[in-house]
């Protein structure tokens, strides 16, 4: 009983060192992943734009399929996320740079069982509304208090601002971003590029200009032109 008593008066406890090393590498270990689970958090949201850009292009495609061009009106389309805003970070569609599309493409779509009044030849409405003929969705969902939840803060952004040029061209060079829908007259301008613009990260709020911004064109090509975090 008495080497017990022994044992246990030679255990020492921490030193004041020994608890501020532990204290200093727990803050070192903070300072560096706090902000990498911030990075990530932000990351994650991102794959809701790409997977909102790819039911776009899933619902351009048919309707390509059926008559022959691409257009702006989504919910025509069966591309309507409005039911999803409270989840969506994301304004989605074509916030700036539709052309009033060919007048020859436009008749024979119509000759194919298009809807004239569906589906306009002139430029579509950019805002959400309970019409067919939509282009544009707003967010639900943001970060400190920011939300894109007008068509002006999708299009100071540079994914969501007027494209330069709408052909295959134009927008197939990696330079050129922004959202447009091609006059549909010939192949060289059967193109679109739409975009979607959220804000996922407190440090980007400013404004639309510095939101996560990204593209999706008529080749299936998503590019990330603001990474928003």
């Amino acid at each position: 009983m008495k080497g017990f008593m022994k044992s246990l008066k030679r255990q020492d406890g921490f030193t004041l060192v020994e608890l501020m090393v532990v204290v200093a590498i727990i803050g070192l270990l903070s300072a560096v992943a706090i902000p990498n689970f911030k990075k990530y958090q932000a990351k994650a949201k991102i794959s809701e734009a790409k997977l909102q850009l790819a039911s776009l292009y899933t619902a351009q495609s048919a309707f390509f399929s059926d008559y022959n061009m691409y257009g702006q009106c989504l919910r025509y389309m069966g591309y309507d996320p409005s039911k999803e805003i409270g989840n969506r970070y994301y304004g989605i569609g074509l916030s700036a740079g539709a052309n009033t599309r060919n007048a020859s493409a436009h008749s024979a779509a119509l000759n194919s069982g298009m809807q004239a009044s569906d589906c306009v030849a002139t430029n579509a409405v950019l805002l959400d509304d309970t019409t067919n003929n939509t282009s544009w969705f707003p967010a639900g969902k943001g970060v400190g208090g920011k939300i894109i939840a007008a068509v002006a803060d999708a299009t100071a952004n540079t994914a969501g601002a007027p494209a330069a040029a709408c052909t295959e061209t134009g927008i197939g060079g990696t330079a050129n971003n922004g959202t447009c829908v091609g006059t549909q007259a010939d192949s060289a301008n059967m193109a679109f590029q739409f975009s979607a613009v959220g804000y996922i990260s407190g440090d980007n709020v400013s404004s639309g200009a510095v939101a996560s911004g990204l593209t999706i064109n008529h080749n299936k090509i998503i590019k990330s032109v603001v990474n928003g975090y």
